[in-house]
């Protein structure tokens, strides 16, 4: 696969650009759910060990990399390769000795973790994410094998030799219509379990995924509610159970998020040329957000920019395609914060979600921002004038009277 270039890289790129880099192993996964956007999942292809630390070097070569990177082992099952593929990665890519960190994580299914795929999470310090909807009858819903069969059971193995062996994961939900319909049970299940972080997604539409429980118009009170329940048993249960939405809206609320920047230079990882940069097994390039590497796109196509083997950086950041790309959303990020009050949250939001929901990445405000930013902002806002003794004009006005 070979790009066009317009002959001038996007202006808007630094040296040293790339944050993280997803990598994707095999397209392959061994269980069906029936919300994944991934088109390709029953492929066995896989990517040849050499070339995933070609794709270091290649990186470092174009000066695309700074002292951190963090590399995640994700879109498709990431485990159905065996730890040693990825112990002859790890070790290829030390042996370069590249004046740089490198930080592994992966997202599983977890129904593979066995002692010898832990020994390689601690040996090499690696970051695991562990997708769990809840309890089985909402987690077998929607998460299958192959055979139509939940899945719940298998994950629950794996999830508890994890424990076992005291290896540390964030647990990943997805929040469908059946979990709206239970979140006491949701939130009861990840701490009756012993699962001590957890974030939650919004089931959406996106690549092969066209259709979702939460059909129709967005379900913001259902949603509200949701998290109205999170954030209520959390308090009752003295915070055992870290909840990644209220974390972060808790860090933007005391201004952690960008020290130091006027809202206008404000910006997220998925709104940052290259600063995202997904590869699949065979080299085909993406940036922004990781879901546009198999979602297709109105006007080129796709969103492949090239490939990492076969094209130099300097064609993938100057073909028609990846300017376009960067410049609108850059644009939707101006838009947003123009126009929304949560900006300094998200920074702009997730250019796929912008896309998939609204046609366009110069688009504003989405379900995804709607749910997962403003709902969990207001009510650990709400929370935090609580706790500093700040009471509602409305209440005061009651307690007057």
């Amino acid at each position: 696969m070979s790009v066009q270039a317009t002959g001038q890289p996007y202006r808007g790129l630094t040296s040293k650009s790339v944050k993280i880099l997803v990598i994707q192993p095999t397209p392959f996964c061994n269980i069906n759910c029936d919300y994944c956007y991934l088109s390709n999942r029953q492929s066995t292809k896989k990517m040849a060990k050499e070339k995933a630390v070609e794709i270091l070097d290649r990186l470092v070569s174009a000066d695309m990399i700074g002292k951190n990177l963090s590399v995640v082992w994700h879109a498709g099952e990431p485990l159905v390769l065996p730890p040693s593929y990825y112990r002859e990665i790890f070790d290829g890519m030390a042996s370069r000795r590249y004046m740089l960190t490198i930080r592994h994580s992966f997202q599983t299914n977890s129904m593979l973790i066995n002692d010898e795929w832990c020994d390689l999470f601690l040996n090499y310090g690696i970051n695991v994410g562990v997708s769990v909807d809840g309890p089985a009858f909402i987690h077998d819903a929607h998460r299958k094998d192959r055979k139509g069969c939940g899945t719940h059971a298998k994950v629950m193995e794996g999830i508890r030799t994890l424990q076992r062996r005291s290896v540390p994961f964030q647990a990943i939900a997805v929040v469908t219509a059946d979990s709206l319909s239970h979140p006491e049970e949701v939130f009861n299940f990840f701490l009756e379990a012993g699962v001590e972080r957890v974030g939650f997604n919004i089931e959406e539409l996106g690549g092969a995924n066209l259709t979702t429980s939460l059909a129709g118009s967005p379900e913001l009170p259902e949603i509200r509610h949701f998290f109205e329940t999170m954030a209520r048993l959390q308090e009752k249960c003295d915070n055992k159970l870290w909840i990644r939405e209220f974390h972060n809206a808790t860090a933007a609320i005391r201004g952690e998020h960008f020290p130091n920047l006027p809202v206008n230079e404000m910006r997220n990882t998925q709104t940052l040329p290259l600063a995202i940069l997904t590869i699949t097994w065979d080299g085909a390039v993406t940036t922004f957000s990781p879901e546009l590497m198999d979602a297709p796109n109105k006007e080129h196509g796709d969103f492949i920019l090239g490939n990492i083997f076969t094209d130099s950086i300097t064609d993938l950041i100057s073909s028609p395609k990846f300017v376009q790309m960067a410049n609108a959303v850059e644009e939707g990020c101006r838009r947003c914060a123009a126009d929304c009050q949560y900006f300094s949250v998200c920074a702009g939001g997730s250019p796929s979600n912008k896309y998939f929901e609204n046609g366009s990445f110069n688009s504003t405000e989405t379900t995804f921002c709607r749910s997962l930013i403003q709902i969990p902002t207001d009510l650990m806002l709400a929370k935090a004038k609580m706790q500093a003794g700040i009471t509602p004009p409305q209440k005061r006005a009651e307690r007057v009277a």
